[in-house]
C-alpha cells in the first residue's frame, strides 16, 4: 500500500471537502469584491479566470511535489495554508482596494482578484496530485486513481455550490461561509498535525480565525450591514454636504435611497423627477407596479398620492431594510420575486410601472429583454407609462447598452422620453430616465434631455434567445463604476 500513514477514506473526504471548497471561495470571492467594484462581465472575468488558472499552476506544481518522499507533510501543510488564507479572505478583501485604488478599473479588478482568489485556488489546486500519489500503488492503476480523485472532487464542487448558493450565504453571509470552509480544510491538517505533536501550526490556524473575526466589523456609521449572495446590504447614516443627518441604503457600497432622517423625505434627485413627471403624465394613476423595491422611497411616494403599490423584489433583506430603516408604508403589497418570474403571477394591469433593478451598477438581461418589455405592455393601462433608470450614455462606445435598450423599447411597441438627473452635458455624471409608453407622451417633462440626434440605426435588439445589452453594457458599468468609486467609496474610506 502507498497510502502511508493516511487512510484512503480521510483522503477521500480531503478530495472532497477541497473540490467544495474551490467552488465555495470562487462565489465567496467574487461577492467580497462587489462592493468594490460591481458584478458586472468584467469581475466574473476576471474571477473565472484566475480560478481556472489557479488550478492549472496547482496541478502543475502538486504534480512536481507529489515525487518527494515527504510528500505527505507537503499535501497537509497545503491544506493548512489554504485553509489560514481562505479564513483571512474578508481582510485581504479590504487590503486589495488600497493596493489597487490608484488604478483604472481593469486593473483594479484583476489585481484584487488575483490577490483575493490566485493563492487559494493556486494551493488547492496542490491538493489532488498530491492525493493521488498517496493513494496510488502503482503505475498501471494511477489512470484509475487520478479518475477517482477528480470525479469525487468535482461532486464536492457541485454539492457545495448549491450549498454555498442557496443556504450558506443566504443565511450566514459570505465571512461566516468561508470561516465554515477555512475550518473544514483544517481539520484535516489540524489531525495530521496532531499525531505528530507538531502544534505550532495549529495556533497559527486559530491565530488567522481570530484576527478575521477582529478585522471585519461594521462600520461606526453602519445601523445595519448583512452579506447575501446578492450582495452586501448596508444602511448608514451619516451627515450630507448640508449637515443634515441622511440615511443612505447600499448595495455594493452603491447608493439605491436616500433619506433625510427627520423628514424622511427622499435626498436623491431622480425621485424628485419621478414625483413630478407623474404629476404631468398620470396625475390621476389608481395603480403602480414597483420592480426592485430598494429603500421604498418611490413605493411611499405614490402611496402618499393614493396610488395601489405592489413592489416586487428578489432579496428578501432589502425588504427588511424598508420595512425597519426606510418606513416602508404597510399599504404597499410587496412580493418577494424575480421581477420576470412575478409578471406571469400577477393578473393585474396598471397604470405605472416603475423599473429600478439594479444590483449596484448592473441590470440584468432577462429583465431588458424584447419579450420582458411585450410582457409589460400587456400589463399597462393604454394611458400608462414605464419609467427605467438608466447610465447617462447616449454617445461613444458607452453608449451601446442604452442604443439597444431605446431600440428594443421600439420594437416592443413603446414610444419614449428621456429625463436625466445630474450633470446633462457630462455623460458620466448623470443618470437617464425613460419614461415609455405605448401612447406618445405629448407634454413637456421635468428635466428632459435637451434634443440629440441618437440613431438606432445599427443597434440590435436584445432578446431572450440573444440577450447582449447585459454584454454591450459592460463599458458603461465599467465607467460608471470607476467614477463612483473615486468619487465615493474611496472618499467613504478616509
Amino acid at each position: 500500500m502507498n497510502t502511508g500513514s493516511f487512510k484512503r477514506p480521510f483522503l477521500y473526504s480531503l478530495s472532497f471537502i477541497e473540490g467544495g471548497v474551490v467552488m465555495s471561495t470562487e462565489l465567496a470571492g467574487a461577492k467580497l469584491l462587489a462592493p468594490y467594484f460591481g458584478t458586472s462581465l468584467y469581475v466574473w472575468a476576471c474571477v473565472m479566470a484566475l480560478t481556472l488558472g489557479g488550478l492549472a499552476g496547482g496541478y502543475f506544481l502538486g504534480g512536481r511535489l507529489s515525487i518527494k518522499k515527504n510528500h505527505e507533510t507537503i499535501l497537509m501543510s497545503s491544506v493548512l495554508c489554504a485553509a489560514i488564507y481562505i479564513a483571512c479572505l474578508p481582510m485581504f478583501s479590504f487590503l486589495s482596494l488600497y493596493l489597487a485604488s490608484n488604478l483604472s478599473l481593469l486593473p483594479s479588478v484583476f489585481i484584487s482578484s488575483a490577490f483575493v482568489l490566485f493563492p487559494p485556488v493556486f494551493i488547492m489546486g496542490m491538493v489532488s496530485p498530491l492525493i493521488i500519489k498517496s493513494i496510488t500503488n502503482s503505475h498501471e492503476e494511477s489512470g484509475k486513481k487520478s479518475g477517482e480523485i477528480y470525479a469525487i472532487s468535482t461532486v464536492g464542487g457541485i454539492c457545495f455550490t448549491f450549498l454555498t448558493a442557496f443556504y450558506l450565504i443566504p443565511q450566514w453571509g459570505i465571512t461566516i461561509t468561508l470561516l465554515i470552509d477555512a475550518i473544514l480544510l483544517a481539520v484535516f491538517s489540524i489531525t495530521y498535525f496532531i499525531k505528530r505533536k507538531t502544534f505550532f501550526p495549529v495556533l497559527f490556524f486559530l491565530a488567522s480565525l481570530f484576527f478575521s473575526f477582529k478585522i471585519v466589523c461594521k462600520p461606526s456609521s453602519s445601523v445595519y450591514l448583512k452579506e447575501g449572495l446578492l450582495g452586501k446590504i448596508e444602511v448608514e447614516d451619516k451627515l450630507d454636504t448640508g449637515n443634515a443627518m441622511c440615511r443612505f441604503l447600499l448595495v455594493n457600497n452603491v447608493v439605491q435611497s436616500c433619506v433625510d432622517v427627520k423628514t424622511k423625505q427622499s435626498k436623491l434627485q431622480y425621485s424628485d423627477i419621478l414625483e413630478t413627471n407623474v404629476s404631468i403624465i398620470s396625475a390621476n394613476a389608481k395603480t403602480a407596479l414597483v420592480l426592485g423595491l430598494g429603500g421604498g422611497v418611490i413605493s411611499n411616494m405614490l402611496v402618499k398620492r393614493n396610488v395601489d403599490v405592489t413592489a416586487v423584489e428578489l432579496d428578501n433583506r432589502i425588504v427588511e431594510v424598508a420595512k425597519n430603516y426606510f418606513n416602508l408604508s404597510d399599504k404597499i403589497h410587496v412580493v418577494e420575486d424575480d421581477a420576470r418570474h412575478a409578471l406571469y403571477q400577477l393578473k393585474s394591469k396598471y397604470d405605472i410601472i416603475v423599473m429600478d433593478m439594479f444590483t449596484g451598477e448592473v441590470a440584468s438581461s432577462h429583465v431588458l429583454s424584447l419579450e420582458f418589455f411585450t410582457k409589460l405592455k400587456t400589463m399597462l393601462n393604454p394611458d400608462g407609462f414605464i419609467f427605467i433608470n438608466t447610465y447617462g450614455f447616449l454617445t461613444g462606445s458607452s453608449s451601446k447598452g442604452n442604443l439597444i435598450l431605446l431600440h428594443t423599447l421600439e420594437e416592443a411597441g413603446f414610444t419614449y422620453k428621456i429625463c436625466y438627473s445630474g450633470n446633462f452635458k457630462i455623460e458620466d455624471y448623470r443618470t437617464l430616465l425613460l419614461f415609455a409608453s405605448v401612447n406618445k407622451i405629448e407634454q413637456n417633462l421635468y428635466a428632459e434631455l435637451p434634443e440629440q440626434n441618437i440613431s438606432l440605426v445599427n443597434a440590435f435588439v436584445s432578446t431572450d434567445d440573444k440577450p447582449i445589452i447585459e454584454f454591450a453594457n459592460a463599458e458603461a458599468a465599467k465607467r460608471w463604476r470607476y467614477s463612483y468609486l473615486k468619487n465615493s467609496i474611496l472618499y467613504k474610506q478616509e
